[in-house]
């Protein structure tokens, strides 16, 4: 079987030449969470500095939201198989037992990450593939905390993990909700985030205006932890055909917003806030690099209606503060 999708750790080449001209642009705080010059504005964390376009600092709900987004890895279940791995999965588990296929983030206390379609189907593949080569693995959802120096062994007993599996899949929306078997504080497992442990995204139904100033979180390949990253909305009405409905021949449009937010592959699945209060504007579900990095975003509005559909529990952020918006073709948020 061959693999195609492009997970973190396995891109494309064109993705890793994107990935390339970028790294040197990504920071390491003392918490864990390393962050990147968005397309629209640059941020601080924690002592890190970056004079490139003038120091800004991280929205404070940002502290608070990191401890909702999780990551999702396939874990082989005996390490000694490390060296067996298909040589199309390789390049993904080069450096540990484990495989970062996309980004989740927690939507309710019993459990449910939300994700990507096709990042759910993605883990799917991997697990056939390593199926069919004699190796067993599993689905785990990680910390944020949690990097690439992963500890071997026992991955139910190790901190910060969680086995799962699929509770529901929309690819019309190109959505996924993954069932972990712990409801506790995988999510938060350093000690700045300690005080939010078991918190999970509140989601914001209101329509953002164009400009509105948002940051998200994800896994981009190569990364060995949290990248945050700011950007805008840039359009707040559209619709759109997604590729994951299209693989399976549905035609139906979906509302979408689209931003300016630099994400790499790895991020889909990523989880995307409004800067003023932390609240979920919505899910990336694609990338388009050219003529600049453009993510598209389902829109929690329609998060709402697929969770709904498939009985998961949600919750609703309340109206948010004055909304703050940045000027066109000015390259800082005004926080």
């Amino acid at each position: 079987m061959e693999v195609s999708f492009f997970p973190a750790r396995l891109g494309a080449p064109e993705a890793h030449t994107v990935q390339k001209t970028t790294r040197q642009h990504v920071f390491q705080d003392a918490g864990g969470v390393m962050t990147r010059p968005g397309i629209l504005a640059v941020f601080i964390l924690c002592g890190s500095s970056w004079t490139g376009l003038g120091q800004q600092t991280l929205p404070p709900p940002a502290y608070e939201t990191r401890a909702s987004v999780v990551k999702i890895e396939v874990h082989l279940t005996n390490v000694d198989d490390h060296e067996r791995v298909p040589d199309q999965l390789r390049r993904c588990f080069e450096e540990s037992d484990f495989c970062v296929i996309g980004t989740g983030v927690r939507i309710n206390s019993e459990g449910d990450v939300l994700t990507a379609a096709h990042v759910a189907q993605d883990t799917s593949a991997v697990g056939e593939a390593l199926r069919n080569a004699g190796i067993d693995s599993q689905v785990l959802i990680a910390g944020s905390a949690r990097n690439a120096e992963y500890v071997r062994g026992d991955a139910e007993r190790t901190g910060g993990v969680a086995a799962a599996s699929m509770k529901a899949i929309d690819t019309e929306h190109d959505l996924a909700v993954l069932k972990t078997q712990e409801t506790g504080d995988f999510a938060a497992i350093d000690d700045r985030t300690r005080s939010n442990r078991g918190r999970e995204a509140k989601l914001d139904l209101q329509r953002p205006d164009p400009g509105e100033a948002i940051f998200g979180f994800g896994f981009p390949e190569y990364s060995p932890g949290l990248i945050a990253t700011t950007g805008a909305i840039t359009l707040a009405v559209g619709s759109t055909n997604l590729p994951e409905a299209q693989k399976s021949g549905n035609t139906q449009l979906v509302p979408v917003y689209r931003a300016g937010l630099e994400i790499d592959p790895g991020n889909s699945g990523a989880a995307v806030f409004r800067a003023s209060d932390g609240a979920l504007r919505g899910i990336v579900c694609e990338i388009s690099e050219k003529p600049s990095i453009v993510a598209t975003i389902v829109p929690a509005s329609e998060i709402a209606k697929v969770l709904s559909k498939y009985a998961v529990r949600w919750d609703a952020a309340p109206d948010g503060p004055p909304k703050v918006k940045t000027r066109a073709g000015f390259r800082k948020h005004l926080w």
